[in-house]
């Protein structure tokens, strides 16, 4: 199964990286995906950054569509390349079970 993620730019030159599709299996828990998938997905960062990520959005849509609170389901908490700290709203549950095809990230704020 896939996810077609995309994220906010954070510096010149990495539009091209924005996209990519992510794999996961039937059954596999939201926190092992966001641990392993995701972060590696996520582009490096000199400082802590925490990522919001949204499901069932894309960064095509309106930023009131695409960052609503009904869709926020996680938070990433990343140090370089390491991720430090998964938090999920509502707990762990299989990536499946969102029923989506997208997810958005963006840099908390």
């Amino acid at each position: 199964m896939i996810i077609y993620a995309t994220r906010e730019s954070i510096c010149n030159g990495d539009d091209d990286q924005k996209a990519m599709v992510l794999e996961y299996q039937e059954g596999e828990m939201l926190s092992s995906f966001l641990r392993h998938k995701v972060v590696a997905y996520l582009p490096y960062t000199r400082s802590l950054t925490v990522w919001t990520v949204y499901m069932g959005a894309n960064e095509d849509q309106d930023l009131a569509e695409r960052e609503s609170t009904e869709k926020k389901a996680a938070f990433i908490h990343k140090v370089e390349n390491r991720c430090t700290k998964v938090e999920i709203r509502g707990g762990d549950r299989p990536v499946s079970s969102f029923g989506v095809e997208e997810l958005y990230c963006a840099v908390y704020r």
